[in-house]
């Protein structure tokens, strides 16, 4: 038995008369892959009006009340890391929000930087590690534990001499210095 979609093929037409769609259109569709050709117009005039709509250009009814409408948000800044520094200062903001080093600004963190641990002389290394952390690594260190991380409270140490400082006082440090030596 031969359909009109295959008599339409045979002759060359896109389009063909067929049997009617699901929402009631008129039955015309496309030889290529049986779509309506009226859902398929549909289809079409949904993503102009959304690429419109992207665009920019006003579409749809305008609003009910625009003097309830307030100013444009403003942008927000986002910073771009451009060194390997930089990453370490996006790295150590987002690291524990907890501990709020949120609050310390990035122009501050940049005025920390050091090149050498000032406890221990260790050459410092801001690049991203895997799996252990070196000990060479730069880490964010309160000067005062009870302060919290606010300007003025921290500085840069490398991870040896921040794990070895973390909880001992200066009197435990001085007896193992005494003890190291004997």
């Amino acid at each position: 038995m031969t359909t009109p979609r295959l008599i339409a093929k045979a002759n060359g037409l896109k389009r063909y008369q067929g049997r009617p769609c699901i929402h009631g259109h008129s039955g015309i569709r496309y030889v290529r892959n049986l779509d309506c050709v009226d859902c398929r117009n549909a289809k079409e005039s949904r993503r102009s009006r959304l690429k419109r709509q992207l665009a920019g250009k006003k579409v749809g009814r305008p609003r009910k009340h625009p003097e309830l409408v307030g100013p444009p948000k403003l942008k927000k800044i986002y910073f771009v890391p451009s060194t390997v520094e930089e990453h370490w200062i996006l790295r150590s903001k987002r690291g524990n929000k907890r501990k709020q080093r949120a609050e310390l600004s990035i122009e501050y963190y940049k005025s920390l930087i050091v090149d050498t641990c000032p406890y221990l002389n260790l050459k410092l290394t801001y690049d991203n590690f895997e799996g252990r952390m070196p000990d060479n690594y730069a880490t964010l260190d309160k000067i005062d534990p009870s302060k919290g991380y606010v300007e003025g409270n921290v500085q840069i140490v490398s991870f040896r001499a921040n794990t070895l400082k973390s909880n001992a006082t200066l009197e435990e440090l001085k007896l193992i210095v005494k003890n190291w030596r004997e």
